[in-house]
């Protein structure tokens, strides 16, 4: 073979694993705060694989690392707040985790998370259909979980409160009158039927608490280019309307707006002092409209 020949042959091969190369493609690992796929974090995944995908390059894929643990909200803001990889946390805000962390100023549910129903014992249902104002219902003690901020917004608003790590202690402490109601989200009571049900309990059917308050998506403020990403691919999909149609087609969002606008209940506002008014300000075209709701 003469030396032009070879060198043709060497620069095709070149570029064949030139091109190989480049096909490959390249993973992005995102670090998030479910033990394992097809928990109750679906929703936040899906909507974090919308936003990043709508900014990746074309040889790029998303894989989600998942912590392979239940993690307490405490434990992961302290990861998130280290630094350690790609970690995105969802939660509700407060003053001192928008101090310590960088939050995406999009209100992931657009509110619902602050429209609050009471899960309560079947037995006090004809006890709460007596109840019809804020004054009625400090009489009562509630159920929290600890480091959850709608804890600090009930305490705030003056309600005696019972404290557990979980959830599902709650639900068993309510069960053993220990207190007298859990409030839990709208989006939240149908993932949690099973408790409820398992534990002889029953979503009150005319009391709504509502307090201004959603989940918003952090990471660390240190991650500036995590942070860009993020709100870059927020924009896109606002834009191009794929937020709304997530929102609307998720199966939590329907059940909870199917909740809300079947029933007219007596609605009982909180305030929440932990709600910074520059947060609400920025993100006031974001929240649903509650006249849209029926309440």
């Amino acid at each position: 073979m003469s030396p032009s020949a070879m060198l043709r042959v060497f620069l095709i091969l070149f570029c064949c694993i030139i091109n190989a190369a480049e096909a490959e493609p390249r993973i992005y690992f995102v670090d998030v705060q479910v033990d394992r796929p097809g928990k109750e974090g679906n929703y936040y995944v899906e909507l974090l694989t919308l936003i990043l995908n709508a900014s990746k390059s074309p040889e790029e894929h998303i894989e989600f690392r998942f912590s392979g643990d239940q993690l307490s909200q405490a434990r992961w803001v302290a990861e998130v707040v280290q630094d350690k990889g790609n970690n995105v946390l969802w939660t509700m805000n407060s003053k001192d985790r928008e101090r310590n962390l960088h939050m995406i100023r999009v209100p992931v549910l657009k509110g619902l998370m602050g429209y609050r129903l009471l899960v309560i014992r079947k037995q006090d249902e004809a006890k709460f259909s007596n109840i019809n104002t804020k004054e009625d219902l400090l009489k009562l003690s509630a159920g929290q979980g600890m480091h959850w901020p709608d804890t600090d917004i009930l305490r705030a608003n003056e309600f005696r409160l019972t404290e557990a790590m979980a959830k599902e202690n709650l639900y068993k402490m309510l069960a053993a009158k220990r207190f007298d109601f859990f409030p839990r989200g709208v989006v939240e009571v149908e993932l949690e039927d099973e408790l409820i049900q398992s534990q002889e309990l029953m979503v009150e059917p005319h009391l709504l608490l509502h307090y201004p308050a959603d989940i918003f998506f952090f990471v660390s403020k240190t991650n500036i280019e995590l942070a860009e990403r993020m709100e870059r691919g927020w924009q896109l999909i606002q834009k191009n309307g794929e937020f709304e149609k997530f929102f609307l087609d998720a199966a939590r969002v329907k059940s909870a707006l199917d909740i809300l606008k079947k029933r007219k209940r007596t609605i009982i506002e909180l305030e929440n002092p932990f709600l910074p008014e520059e947060t609400l300000s920025e993100t006031r075209g974001y929240w649903i409209d509650r006249l849209s709701l029926g309440q």
